[in-house]
């Protein structure tokens, strides 16, 4: 079937999705003006949250519902350091990381330590009729579990929420001019809490999915840097539900072909097509975007260069074998270069990690 099926899809699917969920989640705090770094932590805790109440209680709702809580508990940590008393957001965004890190990893050795890997149940699939039976595309769609289907709904949500409704002025003047929000009567640090439990929310049910529908177990640091995907999807979508859903599959495609890549013995000719692809189609955007005389000779001589180098290693098809670990790091080279292309041309919000106190000019 090649390297590009059906199968492909599926699984690149499933890897979206806790990217996704965090990062509408991250898309909401951002535009309300809180940069939530404790993304990775939050997504963390929300998995062993989950795997224990499923554990404890046989309920996947519970369970589901003990990951979202687990995200919230340590969301309030993030609102009462970054919003009430005005800390850096950075910091202490890596702090409720490195906090995370220790406080699930002490509880799974206290609970389980002792214990062989327990298996908890997973959620099932929910196939919806009709559409799931359209051969191998239509199963990869629209044969998958609850959790997905909320992630894919929760796009256009955050789009009609930012865009279509009265809360939205108060979201995005909270991240852009918050002394205007303050000047109308809406309280700057309620709007702000809420963005933070938006993203601490969405992030513990991106940590659920992790361990209750994936796996079915809990394993330390399991989140395995999604978190920090999740906050470059949003930078790199420029904080916008649609651009924030076309990186997250971007980054998503990028690790269920990592997946794939590691079981080859050499870069497999689909590579160099899609290689050679990517490089005529940057060179045509550039091209249209600033004109030969903009772009400059020597940039123009890179970018031809650099498109005729992917052509002929498409022609040549050379025997290349790479260790495991550098298609391992595939997601996140992707992510660097795709935030390394948005520096400098994408706007984010004016007051952006920056606190506010009422009075602030």
């Amino acid at each position: 079937m090649g390297l590009f099926d059906a199968a492909l899809l599926a699984s690149t699917i499933g890897l979206t999705v806790p990217i996704l969920l965090a990062s509408v989640g991250e898309l909401i705090s951002e535009r309300a003006g809180v940069l939530n770094v404790g993304l990775e932590g939050m997504m963390l805790a929300g998995a062993f949250g989950a795997y224990w109440a499923t554990w404890a209680t046989g309920s996947l709702l519970l369970g589901a519902l003990a990951g979202i809580g687990a995200g919230l508990l340590f969301g309030v940590i993030m609102a009462v350091l970054s919003v009430r008393l005005g800390a850096d957001q950075v910091v202490s965004g890596v702090g409720i990381n490195i906090l995370a890190i220790g406080a699930t990893t002490f509880a799974f050795n206290e609970i389980f330590g002792s214990r062989e890997q327990i298996s908890v149940d997973r959620i099932d699939t929910l196939a919806i009729p009709g559409l799931h039976e359209l051969g191998g595309v239509g199963s990869a769609l629209f044969d998958q579990d609850p959790v997905t289907y909320l992630a894919l709904l929760s796009v256009p949500g955050a789009w009609y929420l930012l865009f279509r409704t009265k809360w939205c002025l108060s979201v995005r003047g909270a991240g852009e001019f918050p002394a205007a929000v303050d000047a109308a009567g809406v309280s700057v640090s309620r709007v702000r809490w809420l963005g933070v439990f938006a993203a601490a929310g969405c992030a513990g049910l991106a940590g659920a999915y992790l361990s209750i529908v994936e796996v079915g177990i809990f394993r330390q640091e399991m989140s395995a840097g999604r978190g920090f995907l999740a906050l470059a999807a949003v930078i790199f979508g420029r904080w916008h539900p649609v651009g924030v859903l076309g990186a997250c599959l971007l980054f998503g495609v990028a690790d269920a072909l990592q997946l794939r890549l590691q079981a080859e013995g050499s870069v497999p000719v689909e590579v160099w097509i899609v290689l050679a692809a990517g490089a005529v189609a940057a060179l045509v955007v550039l091209i249209a975007r600033r004109g030969v005389r903009g772009l400059g000779p020597l940039r123009l001589a890179v970018a031809i260069a650099g498109a005729l180098a992917a052509i002929a290693l498409l022609i040549a098809d050379p025997f290349v074998s790479l260790p495991y670990q550098v298609w391992l790091a595939l997601p996140f080279v992707l992510a660097l270069i795709a935030l390394a292309s948005t520096v400098g041309r994408a706007r984010m919000p004016r007051a952006l990690t920056l606190a506010y106190h009422r009075g602030d000019a």
